[in-house]
């Protein structure tokens, strides 16, 4: 099933839950608040374990790939080489960020407006997110890195475009073509 109707269903069935029990009421806060708090310790958790065992492996394998240089403009694209364990620690990086910013953003929407479905939904959504997020599936859960987890991750962007893989005779002849269109510009 399509992770975005799967959301939506969750989404859907943990608001009639909490309609059902009255989850908005003053006394469920610290309950809610308290299992917030223990997803974003499970998320940290497996964050810090994927660290630990992407830095154990060290996975030197080389990883080309071309990447937009902004999300606003998707055709300027710049070819990265990496290793794979380099690559897997960017992605823990902007994983942890992506985390801490979403843990700030529902924090100060409890905080300053007293907000607790947030709380209830990220308690579910987050538990669900991290475990699907590739790093976690084949670091942690073993899922060969193959198929839709091979390196690099197609994330889609907002304005459609995604990461490609590319393999050295790709960039070579890219490289060839690019030389030859600065020499024809020079004439």
């Amino acid at each position: 099933m399509n992770p975005a109707i799967t959301n939506l269903v969750v989404v859907f069935g943990l608001m009639q839950v909490a309609n059902k029990f009255q989850l908005d009421k003053e006394e469920n806060t610290a309950y809610l608040r308290a299992a917030y708090l223990t997803m974003q310790a499970i998320a940290f958790t497996a964050l810090f374990i994927v660290y630990r065992k992407v830095v154990s492996r060290n996975d030197q394998t080389p990883l080309i790939y071309e990447e937009a240089k902004s999300a606003l403009e998707p055709s300027n694209v710049e070819t990265i080489r990496t290793t794979v364990r380099d690559y897997d620690v960017k992605k823990l990086i902007e994983a942890a960020r992506s985390q801490l910013i979403a843990m700030a953003m529902i924090g100060f929407m409890h905080y300053k407006w007293g907000y607790l479905r947030p709380l209830l939904l990220q308690s579910v959504l987050g538990l669900k997110a991290i475990y699907q997020a590739q790093l976690v599936q084949v670091h942690l859960v073993g899922t060969p890195a193959t198929g839709a987890l091979a390196r690099p991750w197609k994330v889609p962007s907002p304005f459609g475009q995604t990461v490609k893989p590319t393999t050295e005779k790709e960039l070579k002849a890219k490289e060839k073509r690019e030389a030859k269109k600065k020499l024809n510009h020079q004439d």
